[in-house]
């Protein structure tokens, strides 16, 4: 999924959220988002500014270095091989950080669209009107990625219950017992998803700027509470209800999909929404509000703490 690129201008846009008022990973996120484009444009300057060094060295270099004295061929290299060294050492910490960024700003995005979603009542009307297209495609493409990981996260379940001896509750079980709460997580964050575009279909029925609605409210399925109750069940039974749900959860996406990318291929930049995205325009305001309240003191342990986290969570 592309990304909006910072430092651009952004627009006015009335009853914007200040920094303090995210919620507090959102804030912390951008937080470390904001400081590795910092270092990010910090390394680029003295990559360039080394380079330009090398090249003057070159440039310096005595005519048959082999025939100058030892002194100054000794010289010459010691300052050719620190600035190769500096160079190398620069595009290490650069490779560094371009490593961490497109998973930062993945954490930053996601949050940041809930957030959105939850508090910018201008957003939801947006969309609802068929504006800002850029964020439509990008809603199907959420639902997809939540689909995604909770079929993934049953498919774990399922196969944790093959250690689960006959009879036993997955509770009294460990290894079943612990995979059912990130499925249920998961199926959390996709009945969001359904409970989102029903939302935005009622709000397209309230609308004035549109002559007939035409996205159609779905079944909420709640399939984390259905999850929730499996903890009391045997294995048996839990292979029976996860075979159910996967049965009508294929049928839910099928349904919903289509309807969801029908209506984003409705989205358009004229009426009353112009802009092609309201996400990206209010994550590049609040980078530019986190840029003013970052200490630089504090850049350099905040990127090193940030690297740490992403890989970390990679493993």
């Amino acid at each position: 999924m592309s990304h909006p690129e910072p430092n651009h201008p952004v627009p006015p846009v009335p009853a914007l959220p200040t920094v303090a008022q995210l919620p507090v990973r959102l804030r912390d996120l951008l937080k470390r988002e904001v400081c590795l484009e910092i270092s990010r444009a910090h390394i680029e300057a003295a990559i360039q500014q080394v380079e330009r060094e090398a090249d003057e060295l070159q440039q310096t270099r005595p005519p048959f270095l082999f025939l100058q004295t030892k002194a100054t061929r000794s010289d010459f290299n010691t300052r050719k091989n620190t600035t190769a060294d500096t160079l190398a050492s620069l595009a290490q910490g650069l490779g560094e950080i371009s490593d961490a960024q497109p998973k930062m700003r993945a954490w930053v995005e996601d949050d940041l669209e809930t957030f959105i979603r939850d508090s910018q009542p201008a957003y939801m009307q947006g969309l609802a009107c068929h504006g800002y297209p850029d964020d439509w495609q990008r809603a199907v493409i959420r639902f997809d990625q939540r689909t995604v990981s909770f079929r993934n996260a049953l498919g774990v379940v399922q196969a944790s219950l093959a250690n689960v001896p006959r009879g036993v509750v997955l509770a009294s079980h460990a290894g079943a017992f612990e995979s059912l709460m990130p499925a249920r997580q998961w199926g959390a964050l996709l009945d969001y998803e359904f409970l989102f575009f029903n939302r935005l279909a009622d709000l397209q029925r309230r609308a004035l700027e549109l002559n007939a609605a035409t996205l159609k409210r779905t079944p909420e399925h709640k399939f984390a509470s259905q999850i929730g109750h499996w903890a009391r069940l045997d294995s048996d039974a839990v292979r029976r209800h996860i075979m159910e749900l996967r049965a009508r959860l294929e049928l839910a996406i099928m349904d919903a999909r289509a309807i969801y990318v029908t209506e984003a291929a409705l989205a358009n930049t004229e009426g009353t929404h112009p802009e092609r995205s309201f996400v990206f325009l209010l994550w590049e305001y609040l980078r530019q509000l986190m840029r003013a309240e970052i200490d630089p003191a504090h850049v350099e342990a905040i990127v090193s703490e940030t690297e740490h986290m992403v890989a970390t969570a990679g493993r």
